[in-house]
Order: structure tokens, then sequence, then C-alpha cells
């Protein structure tokens, strides 16, 4: 920190004050004046303006209350860009504009700005030079650097991609010259700055030179922890440690190293959220993955990594270990030498190719052999197999994918399928009124790991071995993309089921009773005791009548040349199956994996039932045991506590809350390939970036560019595309949250709900908000980091 305090002033003062002492980067010329003095004398500022000596110019605000040190007004007032220099008329209009747009503030001084506008641009964006919503030590970097524009990230629109890069970490560790050019520029304001937390908008020419189009405080640091900084740095230590042990070689396990990925295969952020709680966390590797996940794989044929778990926590984040995945999608008899090779290439794909992080079955591990799969691994890995290695792994996943598909007995569609029914069947013979016992929370548990997800896991399975060979008879264009799509909206599943039941009750055509009955157990987050049930909820139906009815068995027939052509790929490698033998294993495996889940859900989803009840009688909340480790509660069955019970755990509980939230200061990529990206972690771009940690839910209202300001939003989840400042009329309408299509996390509308503490999920990318264009309610759960439609 310097010795004397930097003097902040509005935007152009404080620009004014950094361009002469600027040395890692540098300030645009610049004139900027008063709305007085503009107004009193036009022609001299135009004059001065036209000392710039630019063609195109950029008009922006600078008004007395934009960059308080108590209230940023990020993004009130407006800006024109492209501005002609040498029109006088187009210059007056823009200046004109941005004071006009000061009317929500008004006041004789404020300021407008004008620049040259920047051209030959290769990056900008936005940096905050500590998480904005604790203080975490790092800084995060949003950017653009494809479109050659200024403005995208602020208003959240565009290509964007985001880096974290600890405060703590050393120059050397960051690959990208851009990215080290930037971070001396940062620094450097830091000390002119006096330290303060900074917000700073920037921008890279082609050159690689650093310019600075504003700085700013964070207006939020005054409600930081003062000793974010000092866990932090405690914590990263510990976890680089563990990182290095876990990421290296390993007994056990082919492949030389392993990276982490919270989406590859069972894919925990998505099913558990990014940040879950002890007791959904636990839950989730009780019934999936610490065994069942590789015993399912097992009885399928497939290579069994024994005694290894799945899922790590690190920093109570969980973690995929991609190696011990990769190692249970090898076919059971591969030679170890082979089995090396194929783990090590591919992690390497994978490393290379991050963005299929969550696509691994399809873009980088052939799970089954499909109908090209001779080109697809030529393609992906040329001569990285021996002549007889290569021909002994095809062999053995030829016959793998034929007993899966033909065959009978554990690991079979029909034997899984078979376990299921009788599964549902016990169920609806059993009373399932909660008790509050743990005993019964036991046994619950016990029933849906056994007779439930190790079954589930099967048919999953099935389900993405079918999905494999379909894709590939599309590549090699036997079937029609489109086609395929209609096919799959014919099939009959239970979640069509549900969707059309749920249609009927809204139309008074069928008891709520009845629904309740079979989907009564649901619930939005399926590990979460703290989410109700739908039989809980007395506004499950309250203006929630669906819009479109399900597609669900649909009549749908395959042409001639479609059948003729599949027949003729199963010829090929002797199958002893014909096309409608396949498209029926097909159906099954998709539809019977929505009817697994269904089923185990109701075992898992009583068990929370009676563990709440039983919380409640021992004086614990559901949000008191989301803290407690299933593990730890069992336990009392058979080593019983010598002291008060509540009063006991109360105490873990408290101590649980403090270590999930250190935990949650911790920055991590998705996708962890070494320890150093500990300190410098890309972060995936279709991920949305999450304000606050509230969990809302309420009905979802979509809002076009042309919505009317007048219409109700008061309680719902408002969902719009761009995080632009012409949104900003939403937050006089007592919104619940706000989801938005594209976005960052130093957008307008990201920083403008950290303002008003309103929940947010910014940039959510395309796939989601389409999803949530055709729901009526949604939960925003920004502690778990999800969204999710009821």
């Amino acid at each position: 920190m310097t010795d004397i305090a930097f003097a902040f002033g509005t935007k152009s003062e404080t620009l004014a004050s950094l361009k002469p002492v600027l040395q890692q980067a540098k300030v645009l010329p610049m004139q900027f004046f008063s709305v007085e003095c503009w107004l009193q004398q036009p022609e001299v500022y135009l004059a001065q303006i036209a000392g710039l000596e630019a063609k195109k110019l950029v008009v922006r605000s600078s008004a007395q209350q934009e960059d308080g040190d108590l209230d940023s007004m990020a993004g009130a007032f407006q800006s024109r860009l492209n501005v002609p220099a040498d029109d006088p008329v187009a210059l007056s209009e823009a200046i004109d504009a941005v004071i006009a747009s000061f009317a929500c503030a008004p006041d004789p001084h404020n300021q407008v700005l004008v620049q040259p506008m920047l051209t030959d641009i290769q990056m900008s964006g936005v940096v905050m030079t500590h998480d904005i919503q604790r203080g975490a030590p790092y800084y995060h970097i949003n950017y653009d650097d494809e479109s050659g524009l200024t403005d995208t990230i602020t208003g959240g629109c565009g290509v964007e991609k985001s880096v974290m890069i600890y405060r703590g970490s050393h120059l050397e560790a960051i690959r990208s010259p851009r990215l080290r050019a930037l971070m001396l520029a940062c620094r450097e304001l830091e000390v002119l700055c006096g330290g303060v937390p900074l917000d700073i908008e920037f921008a890279i020419d082609h050159l690689g030179q650093v310019y600075i189009l504003q700085v700013r405080r964070i207006s939020l640091y005054r409600q930081w922890h003062p000793v974010t900084e000092r866990r932090v740095a405690r914590q990263l230590e510990h976890v680089k440690t563990f990182l290095e042990r876990q990421l290296g070689p390993k007994a056990g396990l082919y492949g030389k190293r392993s990276v982490l990925g919270d989406m590859p295969d069972w894919n925990p952020a998505e099913i558990i959220g990014a940040n879950p709680r002890p007791l959904a966390a636990s839950l989730y590797r009780l019934l999936i993955t610490d065994s069942t996940w590789r015993e399912a794989r097992a009885a399928m044929g497939y290579q069994h990594p024994k005694h290894q778990p799945l899922m790590l926590l690190v920093g109570q984040h969980p973690f995929i270990d991609v190696r011990a995945s990769f190692n249970s999608f090898l076919p059971a008899g591969v030679s170890a030498e082979a089995a090396s090779l194929l783990v090590d290439s591919w992690i390497d794909r994978l490393a290379d190719n991050p963005q299929w992080h969550d696509k691994v079955e399809f873009e980088i591990v052939p799970t089954c052999f499909d109908f090209d799969f001779d080109q697809q691994f030529a393609l992906r890995y040329p001569g990285l197999l021996s002549e007889n290695q290569l021909a002994c792994y095809r062999a053995a996943l030829l016959n793998l994918t034929k007993n899966l598909i033909c065959g009978e007995g554990l690991g079979s569609l029909t034997h899984s399928l078979m376990v299921i029914r009788l599964r549902e069947q016990a169920q609806l013979l059993d009373s399932r009124d909660a008790v509050a016992s743990l005993e019964a929370v036991r046994n619950l548990l016990l029933e849906c790991r056994e007779q439930g997800t190790l079954h589930f896991s099967i048919i999953a399975r099935h389900a993405f071995v079918a999905e494999s060979m379909l894709r590939s008879a599309c590549r090699l264009n036997v079937l029609d993309v489109d086609r395929l799509a209609s096919w799959k909206t014919s099939i009959t599943t239970v979640s069509g089921k549900l969707t059309d039941d749920f249609q009927a009750v809204c139309d008074g055509e069928v008891p709520a009773e009845v629904f309740l009955s079979r989907f009564g157990h649901l619930r939005p987050g399926t590990y979460d005791i703290t989410s109700l049930r739908y039989d809980e909820r007395s506004d499950l139906f309250i203006e929630s009548a669906l819009k479109q009815a399900s597609n669900a068995g649909s009549a749908f027939g395959w042409q001639p040349q479609e059948l003729a052509g599949m027949n003729a790929l199963l010829a090929r490698e002797a199958w002893g199956i014909e096309a409608h033998d396949f498209f029926d294993y097909a159906a099954s495996a998709i539809a019977g994996r929505e009817y697994a889940k269904l089923v185990f859900t109701r075992d898992l989803s009583d068990a929370l039932a009676c563990l709440t009840l039983w919380g409640a009688d021992n004086g614990l909340s559901r949000d008191d045991l989301s803290f407690l480790e299933i593990e730890r509660l069992l336990a009392l069955l058979t080593c019983p506590m010598l002291d008060d019970l509540d009063r006991q755990l109360l105490n873990e509980v408290n101590h649980s809350k403090s270590r999930c939230e250190d935990a949650s200061l911790i920055k991590l990529s998705h996708l962890l390939l070494e320890p150093s990206e500990l300190f410098v972690a890309p972060i995936h771009r279709a991920l949305a970036n999450f304000i606050g940690q509230q969990c809302v839910e309420a009905p979802l209202l979509v809002l076009s560019a042309n919505a009317r300001a007048s219409q109700s939003l008061s309680g719902k989840l408002v969902c719009i595309e761009n995080a632009d400042p012409g949104y900003d009329w939403i937050f006089t309408r007592g919104i619940a949250g706000l989801i938005t299509k594209f976005g960052g996390a130093n957008s307008h509308m990201a920083i403008r709900c950290a303002e008003f503490g309103i929940p947010a999920a910014i940039g959510c990318g395309e796939q989601l908000y389409g999803r949530l264009q055709t729901g009526t309610k949604g939960v925003l759960n920004c502690r778990d980091k999800s969204v999710t439609l009821l």
C-alpha cells in the first residue's frame, strides 16, 4: 500500500489522475467536462474534443455518484460508441443523450467523458481484484477475445470466457502472455490506488498493449471478513498437497496421471451441486460413487477398479476422479499394457479438449463398440495400439457390447428392469408413512442402494450404449438426426406420464391425490433434505397449468430404407439381431432409465422424510441435518451418544457450517489437470455465475426486449437473454431472482444483483435457458449452484 491514500474521483477524474503515472498500461487521450459547462459553452468543448485527433469517439457518463465508495451505480447511465469525430451534430446528440440519462441522479457537476474509440482489439473485459461477494483473494477476469469489441462483458452479451487467478500466484504460473501483461497492470493499479479492491475495465490491442478504460472501488468490500485472505492461503496449501498425491501414479489404477472434473461420468455438479452440503454429498457417495458405480459396470463386463471411490471432495467441491472413471470403461480382460496406453491417451485427449468434460462418453472414451468404432478410433488415436493390441481391444469391446444388447442375467437390461419393477411393487405394498426412526432411514437407504441405484446404474449405462450406437448410425448417414429425435419423442417414459398427469390435475380431470401417490416423493433436489417433496407442498398446482402436453406415445414408424440400413450395419459384425430388435432395446433402455430413477428416488426421498421427523424429535431442523454426514447419523444406531443428542449434534452442525463457509472461498476450475490450476483456474463458459447464497423457488417469467414494464414481476424468477442495463427497471418490481442466458460474474446485472442482494444465475447458457422458456416454475439455488425446473 502507498503511504498516501489515492484520491478517487469521478470516472474521468480517476483516469486523469492515473494517466501520467501508469507504466504497465495506458489511458487513452481524453476530454471531460461538466453538464453545467457543456450547457453554457458547447462550442468550446467541441473544439477541445477535435484535438483528440480520432476518427471515431466514445462518449461516456462520468457522474458524481457513479463510482462512489458505498454505491457504484454501475451501468445506470448511457454510453455512445463509434460516434464520428468529424460530425459535430452527431457528437452533440451523443453528449446530450448521455446527459439525459443523468435524469435519475441529476447534478450539474455530473461529467461527460470523451475518448478516441479503441480499435484493433484482441481482448477486452473486466477484472475484479477480489471475489465480489466475499472478498476471496482471486483476480476474477471476464474477457472476450473473439468479437474485437470493448463492451461485450459489461453489457453481458457476446462471447465470454473467465479465469480466476489466485492473488498469491507468481506471474510465471500464468501461461498466457496477455494475462501476464494484464496482471502486471492490475498490480500496479492496486499499488497506486492504495490497495483498495478494484473493478477494472480493460482492453488489449494486437500489439499486447494494455489500456485501462475505467477503475473504481468495489463498493461491497467493507462487508468482507478481514481474515479471508489468510484462510484461503492456508487451505490452498493443504489442497495442493492432496492433489499432488491424488493426480500422480496410483496403485490399482491404469494411467500415469489423473485429472479431476465436476461433470464427467456421474456429473456431481449437476446432481448435487458444485458446493453441496455434507448430507447430500455423503448420500451421493453412499448410494452411487463409493462402490455402486464400479460394481454395476463390473457386472456388465467392464474392468473393475476395486476399492476405488469415484468422487472426491476438494474443499467441499465434488470432483470425479477421471482416471478411475476411465479405468471402469475398459472391457474386462484387456492387457495391462494396452489398458495403460488407452487410459493415458483418453486423459490426454480430455486435457487437450476441456470443453468435452461433460461429454467424455461420446468424445473421449469408446464405452461400447458402435457402428463406426474403427473410423473413430483411427481418427482419434492413430497408431496408439499395436496391430495385435488393437485387435484384442476391438474384440473385447465388441463382445461386451453384444452381451449387453443380446445377453441375459446379471448386467443385462432385462434383469435390472425386473429388479426395479419388483422393488416398485414392494414399495406400493408397504406403508410409506414416514416414521421418526434411524432404523427406517438405514433400511430404506440399503434398499435404495441394493435394489435401486445399483440397477439404475446398469440401466443408465445401457442407455448410454444405445445412444452411442444411434449417434454412430447418424454419423454414417443411416439415420437422420431429426428423424431420430422424432423417434425419441414417441417413447413413452415415466417423465412423460408425470407431465400428462400433472396437466390432468391442473385441468381438474384427475384428483391431486392420484398424482401424488406416484410422484409425491419427488423433490427438486433429489439428495437435498431442505428441498420439499411434491406431497409436502400446498402450492404445487397453483398457477402451474402447463401450456403443452407431452408427445410421449405419439405414432412413429421407421421407413423401409432406415430399417434396411440398420440391418446392414448389424449384419457387419454378426450381431444376431435385426433393426426392430435393436430399436426395442434402445427404447427400453431410454425409458427404463427414467423409470428406475423414479423408483430408487422414492426410497431415498422416504429416507429423508424419516430423517426429517427424527431430527424434529431431537431438536434438529432440516437445515441442521443438511450439515451432518449420513454416516455420522447412522453410527448412532451402533454407537450411542453419551450426552444430550441435540447439544452434541448442534455443536457438530456449527463446526460443519464453518468448514463449508471456509471451503466456499476456494475457487476451482471445473477440470483440474494439475495442482498449479489451483492458482490459475479457467472457468468453463457454459456454467452460470451465481450471485448470493440464497435458494428461491418461484414462478418463471421470461422477458423479451420489448416486454411491458407495467406487468407484475413481484415474487417471480425473471429470465432475460442478456445481462443488459436496459432491464434495470426490473429491480423496482420486487423480483425473487434473476436468470440470464448470457453474461458473466462482472457484467452489469451481476453487479446490480450483488448490490441489491438479489439471487441470480448470470450466463446460464443456451441449453438451460431453452428449458427455462418452456417451464412455469423453477428453483434458483445459488448455494448449490443449480437451476431446476419444477
